[in-house]
């Protein structure tokens, strides 16, 4: 064989071997890069998780509130009719005794 071909086929092997390593370097540094972006779409899933918990926390309070109003109002409603109905019945209470008591006397 001619010295010319051993030194290029060495030559070749050393620029295949070369290449090689660029490409496991490359494959490397997408792994990498790949790594960090899922751990930074964690993060960021993360937070955007938080923050729809909280928002929908937020959103359950208030609608609580709201129906806790309105519950408050219609007990007081249903207070208030129950002192007129009981004021009703003790004027009716207060004029039968009165009634009676004069009757009572009155026949005396």
């Amino acid at each position: 064989m001619d010295m010319d071909v051993i030194k290029e086929i060495r030559q070749a092997e050393q620029q295949a071997e070369e290449i090689k390593k660029q490409a496991m370097e490359k494959a490397r540094d997408i792994l990498r890069k790949a790594e960090e972006e899922s751990d930074r779409f964690m993060v960021e899933a993360t937070q955007q998780a938080q923050q729809e918990r909280q928002q929908f926390m937020r959103q359950a309070e208030e609608e609580a509130k709201k129906e806790i109003e309105a519950l408050n109002q219609k007990v007081e409603e249903e207070c208030r009719k129950i002192r007129q109905m009981a004021q009703t019945k003790l004027d009716e209470a207060i004029s039968l005794v009165m009634g009676k008591v004069v009757n009572m006397h009155g026949h005396s």
